[in-house]
């Protein structure tokens, strides 16, 4: 029970039992406050991570994944030659850059690969350019640009002998300008901050 008197000025006192209450209520609003800040920072986080999530799956839903092969055959009547470029990802690979060297040399095109390898320019075979195009995700279809093509036994023969003394690079991006860069016969592909041009010698078809 509440017991209040009479302060000598008029002013009534409250009993200590009233002072307990007080602070009672006062520190459940406190404790009151640190919970609803607590669940606010934590829908916070949770609604970050969230949006973080599905940022990271539409970025994996576009990731293209190149590689650079090749396939032959050979025989005494007829042969063939095929310097292949895959997309074996589910998205577009943005090309931004191509280099290529042969006996550590950097090549223009190849023409320049066959002044080297056969003491001419290139003749029968034929070539598709890579560099600065959009190569599309093998998704539902079989996706490969024959980067060259020849179907003149020596010229294959030639070229598969030459592989190993071939170095090439393509540096691609996803729509995301996530980019990754592929190596000549490497299946694994390796990730970097963007595809630079500079001081390089671009390999133009």
């Amino acid at each position: 029970m509440s017991i209040e008197s009479q302060h000598p000025n008029g002013e009534p006192v409250t009993s200590s039992g009233d002072a307990q209450a007080n602070a009672r209520r006062s520190s459940t609003a406190q404790i009151s406050s640190i919970v609803a800040l607590a669940v606010s920072v934590l829908a916070l986080a949770t609604g970050a991570y969230q949006t973080r999530l599905m940022q990271a799956q539409a970025r994996a839903s576009v990731w293209p994944i190149v590689s650079l092969g090749l396939s032959y055959f050979g025989s005494r009547d007829k042969g063939g030659f095929t310097w292949e470029v895959e997309n074996n990802g589910v998205g577009p690979a943005l090309i931004k850059s191509v280099t290529l060297s042969l006996d550590g040399k950097p090549m223009r095109n190849w023409d320049e690969v066959f002044q080297v390898l056969f003491g001419h320019g290139r003749e029968n075979a034929t070539v598709s350019s890579i560099n600065g195009n959009v190569l599309p995700p093998s998704t539902n279809r079989e996706t490969t640009i024959a980067a060259i093509r020849t179907t003149q036994p020596d010229e294959a023969k030639a070229l598969f002998d030459a592989k190993d003394r071939f170095k090439m690079s393509v540096c691609y991006c996803s729509v995301y300008e996530e980019c990754w860069e592929a190596q000549w016969l490497k299946r694994d592909v390796a990730p970097v901050a963007q595809c630079s041009v500079a001081n390089t010698v671009q390999f133009e078809q």
